[in-house]
């Protein structure tokens, strides 16, 4: 059972939003300013898969890997509706795996930030280290610390109607500044209005904010020559007002 376990079912609707082709599309171009514009791309925290089949549409050769049966179950059948050849695991992002030899790795919607300890985050490096060739390429986000202290944090409600769904989602954050961390409690009313029948999931998803330098070190350690950092969706350096941050390292070619 993960925090996600619950979530899954209504996780696609909440972010129905998300523009994953595009997103797909900036990390492609990064990837190529890196030298890597094809091949085997593995997705670390993978979700529902819906980065991966936008990967696998555009040519990769794509593998995912998630610690939710439920995500990865989803992820299976979303590949399968489409056509797509996509090997989907269930699998500890921190724990390394079978994944070897690929060009690529990616790690989106702040995976990185669900490792919420030093030891935690240079295990899920050394998981992307062990699955990339030398010289492959690795490129994730997290939440940029400089932003979150600027910010701070606030309950937010989300609200998404797609008849006869309606989803409702309260976000309330403790931040323990001195453990760099927020844990994020959310509730979600999960109404189907034909059925007039409503269900009510809860969830504390626990979250650190890390500084580019910690990465950095963390990667150094793991193998990877030093990051490029940006705001997310930009080619510009975090500033207060970018909690969204993405790092691009390099496996080191020298053992």
């Amino acid at each position: 059972m993960t925090v996600f376990a619950d979530y899954a079912p209504w996780y696609d609707l909440l972010y129905q939003d998300k523009d994953y082709a595009a997103e797909t599309a900036f990390v492609e171009a990064r990837l190529r300013d890196h030298g890597v514009s094809s091949g085997r791309l593995l997705d670390l925290g993978c979700g529902t898969g819906l980065h991966a089949l936008a990967f696998a549409r555009q040519g990769w050769n794509v593998a995912g890997v998630d610690l939710s049966d439920e995500m990865i179950a989803r992820a299976r059948t979303r590949a399968g509706q489409a056509g797509l050849s996509i090997s989907f695991r269930q699998g500890n992002a921190c724990e390394t795996g079978p994944e070897r030899d690929f060009d690529a790795v990616v790690s989106l919607f702040h995976v990185a930030s669900y490792q919420t300890s030093r030891d935690a985050l240079t295990a899920m490096f050394r998981t992307a280290h062990a699955a990339l060739k030398p010289g492959g390429v690795f490129l994730f986000d997290y939440w940029y610390g400089g932003a979150v202290l600027a910010q701070g944090v606030e309950t937010r409600v989300k609200v998404i109607e797609q008849k006869p769904l309606r989803l409702t989602r309260i976000a309330q954050s403790d931040h323990d500044e001195l453990a760099a961390t927020v844990t994020v409690n959310y509730t979600l009313f999960c109404e189907d209005m034909d059925r007039a029948t409503i269900r009510r999931v809860d969830e504390a998803h626990h979250m650190r904010y890390w500084f580019p330098f910690e990465i950095d070190a963390a990667l150094a350690e793991s193998g990877f020559e030093p990051a490029a950092h940006a705001a997310w969706l930009t080619q510009d350096a975090p500033t207060s007002k970018s909690w969204a941050a993405y790092a691009v390292a390099r496996k080191s070619v020298a053992p």
